[in-house]
């Protein structure tokens, strides 16, 4: 494995997300930080070999000519990284869309305010609406991290032969971890569910806006996880520009 796809997966490993899961009780021995090294390598089958090894030892496909540089490529990538990163963590804090694009002025609540807000927002409704949310932003984060990963893939292909191999191998990456990657995580309203009852059990204060602080937390935290592959390719993009 390549010395940047090792520090990538490091990256993954230590992640704020897996470690949330971890705290929670909601990751299994399997999939918790320690050990998502171990399973990143056993997800990849023989098949899955042939295919990573040809895109790392393959002839380079010839770099179509571009209109920009790489540094040039790099400034507007990175600038399409902040704009979708901030669009998603406005879908995740629940921001109205205008919201996000103009500053607002604010209005200061206390928290109590804000904690019976959100109680009398979800109402009797227990898990449901938390349920709703999670699958609401998962969707939204499909399209538009696999969007930009995707452009920026391209942007990476475009700057040089070598940086055309990498293309080829997020290609590999993304269709052998990405499927699993969406397998585990499509677990994940089963799992907040079991945490939403776990606190329900032990009597807790204001169980609704606690589960929306910790619900909101954790999709930040998945967020920066699922960007993790775009920043590494802009990173190798970077590292062009400046060389």
């Amino acid at each position: 494995m390549s010395s940047s796809a090792i520090t990538a997966t490091s990256a993954l490993a230590g992640s704020d997300f897996l470690r949330l899961l971890a705290a929670w009780g909601l990751a299994a021995p399997a999939t918790a930080p320690e050990a998502f090294g171990q399973r990143l390598a056993q997800w990849f089958s023989w098949t899955d070999a042939i295919a990573l090894s040809g895109a790392l030892g393959g002839p380079a496909e010839p770099v179509p000519a571009g209109l920009l540089t790489a540094a040039e490529r790099l400034a507007v990538e990175t600038r399409e990284l902040a704009r979708v990163r901030a669009q998603l963590l406005g879908h995740i804090r629940g921001e109205p869309a205008g919201a996000r694009s103009r500053p607002a002025a604010r209005v200061a609540v206390s928290p109590r305010v804000q904690a019976r807000l959100a109680a009398e927002q979800l109402g009797d409704e227990g898990f449901a609406p938390h349920r709703q949310r999670c699958l609401a932003v998962h969707k939204a984060m499909d399209n538009a991290i696999g969007a930009l990963r995707q452009r920026v893939r391209d942007a990476v292909a475009a700057a040089s032969p070598a940086l055309a191999h990498l293309a080829t191998l997020d290609v590999v990456m993304e269709d052998v971890v990405g499927g699993r990657e969406r397998a585990l995580l499509a677990q994940l309203p089963g799992l907040l569910a079991q945490r939403y009852e776990r606190l329900q059990a032990e009597g807790t204060e204001d169980l609704n806006p606690r589960f929306q602080r910790e619900l909101q937390q954790l999709l930040e935290a998945e967020l920066d996880f699922r960007l993790h592959p775009v920043e590494g390719l802009l990173d190798a993009l970077r590292q062009a520009a400046t060389h």
